[in-house]
């Protein structure tokens, strides 16, 4: 049965998700879809609460890392975690470098799979629905913005930020009748098992509050 939690931030959840100790776990951090950004604070975030919550990370580039490192890297890992940025450079890369059949088959094997806002979106049906609140003009080169399909809904985090808020009603209204849109806010998550899914509550925790205060991002 697949095991997967799509968050829009907070990452509170992942600790009831995983139903194990943090430090008994290889979490393969995957942090490709801000590659096309300078500063990528959400994904140093994430890297080091992660880290600190107990989960040893390998840390890997999918963009850049070889084939036989990939497929190394994901037989070590009990989860795999991809970070936010541009999706539609994630999921570029990620049907690039065949990465994509080799999450799925991870995933069909009982691996754990966590993701935040892009990383959350590439696991559904379809990225196109989104286009108006990420940077699809950056990225060249994509034939298909068919999703992993791990899930069949769009989710759509960040409903509770100011400046998308608006934008994220317009794409619910334009695309409800092609498919199931799920709005999360930055305090959401959606845990799927096998076909069912639901909702559940994922705040920032104490590590998370912890990391803002020090880097004043």
């Amino acid at each position: 049965m697949r095991r997967l939690l799509l968050a829009s931030s907070g990452l509170e959840y992942i600790k009831t998700f995983v139903y194990r100790d943090p430090a008994s776990m290889q979490m393969l951090f995957i942090p490709t879809a801000g590659n096309l950004d300078k500063d990528t604070w959400w994904i140093d975030k994430d890297r080091d609460v992660l880290s600190k919550m107990g989960f040893h990370i390998i840390d890997t580039d999918i963009e850049t890392a070889s084939k036989k490192d990939l497929i190394e890297n994901l037989e070590r890992a009990d989860i795999v975690y991809v970070a936010g940025g541009n999706t539609f450079h994630l999921l570029k890369i990620i049907r690039e470098t065949g990465f994509d059949e080799l999450l799925t088959e991870f995933v069909d094997s009982l691996g754990l799979y966590a993701g935040a806002s892009a990383g959350a979106l590439v696991a559904g049906v379809d990225i196109s629905p989104i286009a108006s609140i990420d940077e699809p003009e950056k990225v060249q080169g994509l034939e298909s913005t068919k999703g992993l399909g791990f899930v069949d809904i769009v989710p759509v985090p960040h409903y509770n930020m100011a400046d998308r808020s608006e934008a994220i009603d317009d794409i619910q209204r334009k695309y409800k009748n092609d498919y199931e849109i799920v709005l999360i806010t930055d305090d959401q998550a959606i845990v799927v098992e096998g076909d069912e899914w639901k909702v559940v509550d994922s705040p920032r925790n104490d590590l998370e509050h912890e990391w803002f205060t020090k880097n004043h991002v």
